[in-house]
């Protein structure tokens, strides 16, 4: 049980790395809600509230697996 812990811990902390290496703010968010934090979005990920879809393009493996 720990060990499946620990993986899920690895993913956690890896996904925050990327979410500060890679993210930006979403510019809809940002727009229509000026005085809530922006979700922070990776490369062509969707914003769960307002639907903007991030257009840059995929991170590639080199790029995920440095991070």
């Amino acid at each position: 049980m720990s060990e499946a812990i620990d993986d899920f811990r690895a993913i956690k902390d890896h996904k925050k790395r990327l979410r500060a290496a890679y993210g930006v703010e979403c510019p809809e968010c940002r727009r229509l809600r000026p005085k809530a934090c922006a979700t922070i979005l990776l490369p062509q990920q969707r914003c769960r509230v307002d639907g903007h879809r991030d257009p840059r393009p995929e991170l590639t493996d080199e790029q995920w697996s440095a991070v």
